[in-house]
């Protein structure tokens, strides 16, 4: 035999109401069921009342275990959690060598082609063409810091997700004139490492469509801090897909 789990007698009571109301209808609901052994049982319950000359009889509720079920997504999300801190840790790494290692290299290189370019042994044609070499090392040196800033932004892991936010509104609005305005509701507050990362990519590729395929010239990136909830609304006036 198995008994009802605390607070789930309620969860069913509550649906047998919400059915007589004409609610719920088709609704499944979730209850979780105490074995002898002690250990859980997790149902998915249907519910529907029966009547007998027009009067309320008795609830019928056709059960499925979903124990095994709930069981795998959880693996899932855990590993699909696993890969994603992985790939954020990777992401990380590069960035930092991008910034430390590369970007300093190439700081090096343009300062050295700098001296080359001023002396006045060299032909002009050799100055010209070493000042066009540290243009174009120049030109490198933004394009990896700008890599290094999409892969990890420093900004998220130092002021949050709305600074974090605005950041990438701002750059998004620089390379595609699309003019982005970010806006909050409710006290904005930090959240966890792991969320404010998720809502902040969540939010990046939802940018990124708007960009490459709605043709929209306003966007508005809309954060909603509630008790215990954060939402984020992206919206645009472009077309949709």
């Amino acid at each position: 035999s198995h008994l009802l789990a605390e607070g789930c007698q309620d969860d069913v009571k509550d649906m047998e109401d919400s059915q007589l109301r004409g609610e719920a209808m088709g609704r499944l609901s979730e209850v979780t069921l105490i074995k002898k052994d002690k250990s859980e049982v997790s149902i998915q319950l249907s519910t529907s009342p029966l009547f007998r000359n027009g009067q309320l009889a008795a609830f019928q509720h056709i059960a499925r275990d979903i124990t095994e079920e709930k069981r795998m997504k959880e693996n899932l999300r855990f590993y699909l959690g696993q890969v994603t801190r992985a790939q954020e840790e990777e992401r990380k790494r590069i960035a930092r060598e991008l910034h430390d290692d590369t970007s300093q290299a190439l700081v090096v290189l343009s300062r050295q082609l700098d001296d080359l370019a001023s002396s006045s042994k060299l032909p002009k044609d050799k100055r010209l063409l070493l000042e066009d070499l540290r243009q174009q090392t120049n030109s490198i040196m933004e394009g990896v810091r700008r890599l290094s800033q999409d892969l990890r932004p420093p900004i998220l892991d130092r002021l949050g997700l709305l600074p974090a936010l605005e950041w990438l509104a701002s750059n998004v609005s620089n390379n595609s004139g699309i003019a982005i305005e970010v806006k909050s509701q409710g006290a904005g507050r930090r959240l966890s490492a792991e969320v404010e990362l998720l809502l902040f990519r969540i939010t990046q590729e939802a940018l990124s469509n708007v960009w490459r395929h709605s043709q929209a010239t306003r966007a508005e990136v809309l954060v909603e801090f509630d008790r215990g909830k954060t939402r984020i609304t992206v919206k645009d006036n472009g077309k949709g897909v």
